[in-house]
């Protein structure tokens, strides 16, 4: 557990570090966030979140690495590698949007790049619980296919609540509070690879928190000088 909370804390720490260097790199480079009719607020946002968001990922899997119970992880399993390139590629085309608002089948293919890189580093789903019906196992092609639209299905769920400053941020990290709590105390029980599962949802809990409290840190700093 004490190597859980040291790579949540470097997420969260590095990501909050990043973001205002990511927020005045925005501001240089003119990438904003328009006014549309389900935000909130009212004037232009500068956009590139996700760069400070990935500079924490990147991080906290490179001290996961160095530590000796997730070192075991990184070495007999290719997840996290994955994740990395996987987020890699998100990164990419979310910046490249950030600043130039690319098309929607551009950023759909950039999703399923992401995804197919992501399937290519071993993340598949194998099979599926069948509410009274047991395990349907999964054949390649249909575990290849379920796979890349799931990721790319999750990723635009995540986009579509994002009309409020640290909403997506704020339910993303509950939900991977959440799984985190459920791999910890069933993984054991369900015969399903523990640590691997609990490390993505570590990072994705230290993610959520380091953007969002950079935000509200900002904004009552902005209040108090108001």
């Amino acid at each position: 557990m004490r190597e859980y909370l040291i790579t949540l804390l470097v997420a969260a720490t590095v990501t909050y570090l990043s973001t205002p260097i990511a927020r005045r790199f925005a501001v240089r480079v003119g990438a904003f966030t328009g006014v549309r009719d389900r935000d909130v607020h009212s004037i232009p946002t500068p956009r590139l979140g996700g760069a400070a968001m990935f500079a924490g990922m990147a991080a906290a899997l490179l001290v996961a690495s160095r530590m000796p119970t997730l070192q075991v992880v990184n070495q007999r399993f290719s997840e996290p590698r994955a994740l990395l390139l996987g987020g890699g590629v998100v990164f990419v085309f979310g910046a490249l949007d950030d600043r130039f608002n690319l098309d929607a089948v551009t950023k759909l293919a950039g999703q399923i790049l992401a995804a197919s890189v992501m399937v290519l580093q071993g993340v598949q789903l194998l099979w599926l619980p069948i509410p009274g019906q047991g395990t349907l196992i999964l054949g390649q092609d249909w575990s290849v296919v379920l796979t890349v639209s799931f990721i790319v299905i999750v990723i635009n769920a995540v986009n579509f609540i994002d009309g409020l400053d640290g909403l997506a941020a704020g339910v993303v990290g509950i939900a991977a509070l959440a799984f985190f709590v459920w791999a910890a105390v069933e993984g054991p029980r369900a015969r399903i690879k523990r640590w691997w599962l609990c490390i993505p949802a570590t990072l994705l809990v230290g993610l959520c928190f380091g953007l969002p409290l950079f935000l509200l840190m900002r904004e009552r700093t902005l209040n108090a000088s108001a």
